[in-house]
């Protein structure tokens, strides 16, 4: 058995592990990620697959920027986004696109109230990839499960809160 901590798309696969393979799962934390696909997700997933297709690499990495981080964060770093994009283009937007549609599609509604171990669902309220209330949502439908969110925070939590990796091994050595 395994611990599962997923962030983002890695925290839809866990849940689906957890689900389809709960012999697997020993405890799961899965982070700034949702049940199923809302407005929010749609939102960004739809704005990035059509900057893929156009080929706007520098639009894509700012509006990927603006929507992860914090305002704070932004405020701070936000001018690397553009000069990131410089040096990050990928030959090929076709891993992205996959990955795009798997978020846009992911819907593990159904399956989680099946999850039968200890689970701490970590979110921000100011994710504006998909939306706070994602978080409240996963754990709502977990049975058992533990809600950490962080209300200054968006979709980086795991990248910009202090406390996160303590947050989550203290969970995970309970």
């Amino acid at each position: 058995k395994a611990s599962v901590v997923g962030v983002s798309m890695g925290g839809m696969i866990a849940q689906h592990l957890a689900i389809d393979h709960p012999e697997l799962v020993e405890k799961l934390v899965p982070v700034v990620t949702c049940p199923g696909p809302n407005p929010i997700l749609e939102d960004a997933v739809d704005t990035w697959t059509d900057m893929a297709l156009r080929g706007d690499h520098r639009a894509l990495m700012v509006d990927n920027g603006k929507r992860i981080y914090s305002d704070g964060y932004l405020e701070k770093y936000g001018w690397m986004f553009p000069v990131a994009a410089t040096f990050t283009k990928p030959r090929s937007y076709r891993q992205f696109l996959i990955m795009a549609k798997a978020c846009r599609t992911h819907d593990a509604r159904g399956g989680l109230g099946r999850i039968a171990v200890p689970t701490l669902v970590i979110g921000g309220e100011q994710d504006k990839t998909l939306g706070g209330q994602a978080s409240y949502d996963l754990a709502a439908a977990i049975p058992g499960a533990r809600l950490k969110m962080y209300p200054e925070y968006g979709h980086s939590v795991y990248d910009e809160a202090p406390d996160f990796l303590q947050t989550v091994l203290d969970f995970l050595k309970e």
